[in-house]
């Protein structure tokens, strides 16, 4: 099977190095993507330990269309009948880059009707639209005249990861988070200090990269469980395995936020992972904090709303750099953040960077080495 993990822009290649490691062949890295050949259980696998991955799609068909009525003949023509039987409901995401077709909903409406024709002319009756909770979710990619068909095998994005019971507003997302500390260096270090850590996204994803737990274990449905197809003996198998391969905390991990509401709900949060009780999670205020002569590795992801008045946001950077220089020498510390203005005042000289994306706003990951 031809197999498409989409991803955030950015994450590309962390992501293929992901799939490197679990054994994948043909590996090739896209925008927003990479393609890879599979099985059946690595399709599974992919679904289950894939850390920065939104979703899993199978490849099913290529054609090409010049205008509307090709999309709609060839769609027609296409064999739906081995994906989807009238008892099951579907729906259609589309995502298009064309000169021929410039609106996304009017193909899949088009491809939508295909479907109920074929279904039609051939059964007698067609199946039904879901657009919430669908049991097959067909992805549609149009590229100038370039149509690919797939099967969504997540369902929800793969952010959606199951533990996460209390949030806040705009929170960081989890496969972004993931990406983050993968391209970090964390691991390397005895320590964790997530000084305004939110909802506890960045500690909670560190925690369970550190004791290699499988970050969608504690999802209960994904898309290809709706498949005719689906093998329920080898979903357990591979659960099983990703369990037993849970190891024990190596680090130290700490996170803090001046907000009772974010304590609470990374309190509440991590209590749904294994060791998430080894996690320490304090309310505080991170420019009065003393620094503990372990803390050699931090990781921020600190305010930068654009609503806030451009005078505070850049002080406030200022005061992280500062903070930094004069109470965590030496150390390591990463700052994540879409204000890239408000980076430039940190005050410290960045020795790595990556460019990555925070929804549509661009951002950047910075390294600091403190001396």
């Amino acid at each position: 099977m031809k197999l498409i993990a989409k991803t955030y822009e950015g994450l590309e290649p962390v992501l293929q190095k992901e799939l490197e490691e679990l054994g994948a062949n043909n590996i090739l890295a896209g925008k927003r993507a990479v393609t890879y050949d599979g099985d059946k259980e690595l399709l599974y696998r992919s679904n289950l330990h894939l850390r920065t991955a939104i979703k899993i799609l199978v490849h099913i068909e290529h054609f090409e269309a010049k205008n509307e009525d090709q999309l709609y003949n060839k769609a027609k023509d296409f064999d739906w009948f081995q994906y989807l039987n009238l008892s099951q409901t579907f729906s259609i995401e589309t995502s298009v880059n064309s000169e021929i077709f410039r609106h996304s909903k009017y193909v899949a409406y088009r491809v939508k009707d295909a479907i109920a024709d074929k279904f039609t002319d051939k059964k007698g009756r067609r199946p039904n639209v879901n657009t919430y909770n669908p049991d097959v979710k067909f992805n549609i990619k149009i590229f100038n005249d370039q149509v690919e068909i797939s099967l969504d095998s997540s369902g929800d994005s793969l952010h959606m990861r199951g533990y996460k019971v209390e949030g806040l507003t705009a929170p960081l997302s989890e496969v972004l988070a993931a990406g983050i500390l993968l391209n970090s260096n964390f691991q390397e270090f005895t320590d964790f200090l997530d000084p305004m850590c939110g909802s506890g996204t960045l500690v909670t994803e560190a925690l369970m990269i550190n004791t290699s737990t499988a970050p969608n274990i504690f999802r209960e449905r994904f898309g290809f469980m709706s498949w005719r197809d689906f093998e329920y003996s080898l979903w357990e198998r591979l659960k099983t395995e990703a369990k037993e391969k849970t190891t024990k905390p190596t680090i130290s991990f700490k996170g803090m936020d001046i907000d009772r509401k974010a304590v609470f709900a990374s309190k509440k949060n991590l209590s749904m992972l294994p060791h998430g009780d080894m996690v320490n999670i304090e309310n505080g205020d991170f420019f009065k904090y003393n620094k503990c002569p372990e803390h050699r590795f931090l990781m921020f992801n600190p305010p930068y709303d654009l609503r806030i008045q451009t005078d505070e946001i850049i002080n406030f950077y200022m005061e992280i750099g500062n903070k930094l220089k004069k109470e965590f020498v030496p150390a390591t510390a990463w700052i994540f953040s879409a204000n890239l203005e408000a980076l430039k005042h940190v005050g410290l000289k960045h020795t790595a960077k990556v460019k990555l994306m925070n929804a549509k706003l661009p951002a950047e990951l910075r390294k600091y080495d403190v001396y």
